[in-house]
């Protein structure tokens, strides 16, 4: 098959958007996207982008719709994926324990992998060619145990609640292993398991966390199912302070048309509002999809960027992006992104700081 011309590549990428994938040609390399919700906009945005400000290399671009985390979805996802002739990298998957599962896949074609939102430990020894875009759960668990400490007062008791899978567990081990509690003791320690979201088994919980009182909720879950809880949990305890984790930063896409959110504090690692380029990329961002963005999708739209950005080097297998990804920061200028300068370790994991973010009042979006 012959090259297209570069305004050929970017009509093909546009019909392939629509479509949410297409097939790749030996020719020329191929960049696969795994993702959910509005991160696969996020995703679609940023090729646009790259077309329309001249940056966009010829490749083939591949998109894949994740319709949930389970492991084995993502495998099949991953091998379906780098059978594509040419493929060289990924942007994906959706949560740690998919893209946990997918890296091995990865790793074994040589393919180069690069998470937005996974933050399990585990990944940082997935293997050479996994890289994300988001700090370890060791990190954000010392974060966690510290906002805790400056917070509140010596003695002060805490209930955590968790989703029982790599990231909740990984997340918990990480705040308990920086947690004072002889100086916080934790009185409630409760799993939950994603879809079991059964009324009887939330009231259940919502009880047992009246009963101890705690002075501050840590929730160590997603924002699907703080929504689920939020209800029961506020009937319990009030506006006892809820600090969740990053995988809450999502919340912004749910219509959650109440003000039991309010106050609601979670770890993020993009302030939207930190300067004038955020903001306009998020109107521009809920202009053309029509949903608020999130802290996810920026970190989305920086990872296909980058990737891209390494591609247009001329970094043109996954090795080859490996060693370009690596260099970013020292034998080159960090990327300049839109969530700040990315530059990763010697472990794929990439140098950023944790923020708390506490989300508004509804009542002005009703």
């Amino acid at each position: 098959m012959l090259k297209p011309r570069r305004r050929e590549v970017f009509a093909g990428v546009a019909l392939l958007l629509a479509a949410l994938g297409a097939c790749a040609t030996a020719d020329r390399p191929a960049l696969g996207v795994a993702l959910s919700g509005s991160s696969v906009d996020a995703a679609r945005m940023a090729i646009l982008d790259a077309a329309s400000d001249g940056t966009l290399p010829p490749l083939d671009t591949l998109i894949r719709y994740e319709s949930g985390g389970e492991a084995s979805l993502a495998i099949r996802l991953a091998r379906d994926l780098v059978a594509a002739p040419g493929l060289v990298a990924v942007v994906g998957h959706s949560n740690s324990a998919s893209s946990l599962a997918a890296a091995q896949v990865y790793n074994e074609a040589h393919v180069l992998q690069l998470a937005p939102t996974s933050t399990a430990v585990l990944y940082s020894r997935a293997g050479a060619y996994s890289f994300r875009m988001v700090p370890p759960d060791d990190q954000q668990g010392k974060f966690l145990a510290e906002t805790v400490s400056l917070r509140f007062p010596e003695g002060a008791r805490v209930a955590l609640f968790y989703v029982n899978d790599d990231y909740g567990r990984g997340l918990r081990a990480s705040v308990l292993d920086a947690l004072n509690e002889d100086s916080y003791p934790l009185l409630l320690d409760v799993p939950h398991v994603e879809t079991d979201v059964r009324l009887e088994v939330i009231e259940q919980a919502a009880r047992e966390a009246s009963h101890v009182r705690p002075d501050v909720v840590l929730w160590l879950s997603r924002s699907r199912l703080l929504s689920a809880y939020l209800p029961a949990l506020r009937a319990a305890l009030g506006n006892t302070p809820i600090i969740a984790g990053d995988a809450v930063s999502t919340w912004p896409q749910h219509s959650y048309a109440d003000d039991r959110w309010a106050g609601v504090q979670h770890v993020d690692f993009v302030d939207l509002d930190a300067n004038d380029a955020l903001r306009a990329f998020s109107r521009r961002f809920e202009a053309r999809y029509g949903t608020r963005m999130s802290g996810a999708d920026v970190l989305t739209y920086d990872a296909v960027r980058v990737l891209l950005a390494g591609i247009g080097s001329g970094a043109t297998t996954g090795e080859q992006l490996r060693e370009y990804l690596g260099s970013l920061g020292r034998a080159r200028p960090a990327f300049n992104g839109l969530s700040g300068p990315i530059a990763f370790t010697d472990r794929g994991d990439v140098v950023r700081k944790h923020l708390l973010v506490t989300i508004p009042s509804q009542r002005r979006q009703l």
